[in-house]
């Protein structure tokens, strides 16, 4: 017998998916970070599934919020070593 409960990239895909309204409604200049935000959660997809959690959203949302602060500490250790010069 296969498989009767989805995985987690397959509710991450589909919590994606229904995200497409949003970004159709974005301005064009705002629509890359939004792919930037969705890059963010299939990135850290592989975390998300230890997670078994009730609402499959929440890693997702976790994994974009844990992306952009990845983002932001690279930049500040960017700009920390630009200072030092």
């Amino acid at each position: 017998m296969g498989r009767t409960n989805a995985t987690y990239r397959q509710h991450l895909d589909n919590f994606l998916n229904s995200l497409k309204p949003i970004r159709k409604a974005l301005r064009t200049e705002n629509r890359e970070s939004f792919d930037e935000l969705k890059e963010s959660a299939h990135s850290f997809a592989h975390a998300g599934s230890y997670l078994n959690h009730s609402n499959p959203r929440m890693p997702s949302i976790i994994s974009m919020i844990l992306g952009n602060r990845k983002k932001l500490n690279e930049l500040e250790n960017r700009v920390e070593r630009l200072e030092e010069k």
